[in-house]
């Protein structure tokens, strides 16, 4: 096992009740346990807030059960990286795959950090899977 990098929606399922959450309980288990890094780029936080901010606006949750998942969001076990030195790579990535900028930059971290990726964004993972192979798709882990 080594060090893994993790994209927003792998983090909203740990912090939020969603399809293949139990499978993203045990990717912190396999790889903390394992005394590795989880990586997630810096704007993982505001992305997983605003999930959380539409469940309440959804009102399928409460303020209060709004907070305390923004709290375990806080909380959340993961070595953070700046997205700003992959902008370059990631636009590039974006442009060629038809993507959002924010997906390519987790495609751009893991590679540039030479990591696997783990995503639950399946769309994400079919278009740049071929030559992006370290991209591996959660409900597949490991």
């Amino acid at each position: 096992m080594s060090d893994t990098v993790v994209d927003s929606s792998v983090v909203a399922k740990w912090i939020l009740p969603e399809a293949d959450s139990a499978q993203a309980q045990r990717l912190i288990t396999d790889v903390a346990g394992a005394g590795e890094r989880l990586i997630v780029l810096d704007l993982v936080f505001p992305e997983v807030a605003n999930a959380i901010w539409k469940r309440h606006r959804n009102r399928l949750i409460t303020v209060a059960e709004a907070e305390a998942f923004l709290a375990a969001l806080g909380r959340a076990p993961v070595h953070v990286e700046g997205a700003i030195r992959l902008l370059d790579a990631a636009f590039k990535i974006a442009v060629r795959y038809d993507r959002a900028v924010y997906d390519a930059l987790f495609v751009a971290l893991a590679h540039d950090l030479g990591l696997i990726g783990v995503t639950a964004d399946e769309p994400l993972y079919n278009v740049v899977r071929t030559d992006y192979p370290e991209i591996a798709l959660l409900r597949n882990w490991p």
